[in-house]
């Protein structure tokens, strides 16, 4: 049985140079088994890496999302217990006529019309002006009670003459 070469010499239809120069460059270089598979598991390994590194990003966004929530739910529980800690010792009074002045969270000085006698117990520091969470306004508390607060928040004390340092007289 003769290849098509053979066939097309003896038509005479290629000379025997012209046969050898076809037979010497048309011929592709076979890639081996080896070379093969060497390749589909180079396109397989790439494939891994990619799945690892998007499972490793998802598995972030999902860590930081319950970060977030977390965070989220601690401050909630912390304004939910600053806000039963100020009504339950809230110093409740009608406005008086003397205007008491302290710094608000936002570095604004604030203004509460009180009593003679709570002006007095600010001064001397038994009694604080803390945020009310839940309200605008702050509130006048006893010192006591401004020390729980000062435990959970300590920025929601706003003016507060304490035993350790005075709070209020400047911004933190």
């Amino acid at each position: 049985m003769q290849n098509l070469r053979d066939k097309l010499l003896k038509a005479g239809l290629v000379s025997e140079k012209q046969a050898k120069e076809a037979e010497r460059t048309g011929r592709k270089p076979q890639a081996t088994v080896k070379q093969k598979q060497q390749a589909e598991s180079e396109e397989e390994r790439q494939r891994r890496e990619a799945f690892a590194q998007r499972a490793a990003e998802v598995a972030e966004e999902r860590r930081k999302e319950a970060a977030k929530k977390a965070e989220a739910r601690e401050q909630s529980e912390r304004a939910q217990r600053l806000r039963q800690l100020v009504e339950a010792n809230r110093v409740r009074e009608r406005p008086g006529e003397v205007n008491f002045h302290f710094v608000k969270r936002s570095g604004k000085i604030g203004r509460l019309a009180v009593s003679p006698e709570t002006a007095r117990l600010l001064e001397n520091g038994a009694a604080a002006v803390v945020e009310d969470p839940g309200n605008p306004e702050h509130a006048v508390v006893p010192s006591e009670a401004a020390k729980r607060i000062y435990e959970v928040d300590r920025l929601a004390v706003r003016f507060w003459f304490g035993p350790e340092k005075p709070i209020g007289f400047e911004l933190d």
